[in-house]
C-alpha cells in the first residue's frame, strides 16, 4: 500500500485522524512515520497536546500493523492492547511518530501461520520525535483479533 493510501484508509476507519490532520509522511515495509499538525493539536500552553501526542503514537502502530496484514493478504483487525508512554520533553512544532517492527520472528511467525495465532499480540516501540530529539516515547502492545 502507498503511503496516501494507508492515510485514506486511516481517515476512514478512525475519523478523529482527519480531524488531527494526520498525514502519512513515510512507509516502508517495517517503518512509518505519521504526523499530526501542531496547529491541530496544540493545548493552552502552546505546546503538543499530550492526547494528540499519545494519539498520535497509537495511530502510527496501528497503521503500521494494518499495512502488513493488508500487504500479506491476511485477515483480522489490529487493536491497542497495552501501552506506556513516557513525555519527556514538550513537543513545540508537528508531532512526528515513528514506528517500527523490530519482532521479525513474530511477524514472519503471522505472514506464514495466520491460524495458528489467532489472537498475536506485537510489541513495537514508538518514538515522537522533533528535529531529531526524542521527545516521547511509547511501548505499545497490539493485539491482532
Amino acid at each position: 500500500m502507498k503511503a496516501k493510501e494507508l492515510e485514506q484508509l486511516l481517515h476512514k476507519e478512525i475519523p478523529i485522524s482527519q480531524a488531527m490532520g494526520i498525514e502519512v509522511e513515510h512507509l516502508e515495509k517495517n517503518t512509518i512515520s505519521i504526523k499530526a499538525p501542531f496547529e491541530k493539536n496544540k493545548n493552552i500552553h502552546n505546546t503538543a497536546f499530550a492526547g494528540s501526542i499519545y494519539t498520535t503514537a497509537t495511530l502510527a502502530g496501528w497503521s503500521l500493523l494494518t499495512n502488513l496484514l493488508r500487504e500479506n493478504n491476511l485477515t483480522g483487525s489490529v487493536v491497542l492492547a497495552k501501552a506506556e508512554i513516557r513525555y519527556l520533553r514538550p513537543i513545540n512544532s508537528d508531532i512526528v511518530a515513528n514506528a517500527t517492527l523490530n519482532n521479525l520472528t513474530e511477524i514472519e511467525r503471522l505472514v506464514s501461520d495466520q491460524s495458528s495465532h489467532p489472537r498475536l499480540k506485537i510489541e513495537q516501540r514508538i518514538d515522537l520525535v522533533e528535529k531529531n530529539i526524542i521527545k516521547a516515547k511509547m511501548i505499545a502492545k497490539f493485539a491482532i483479533v
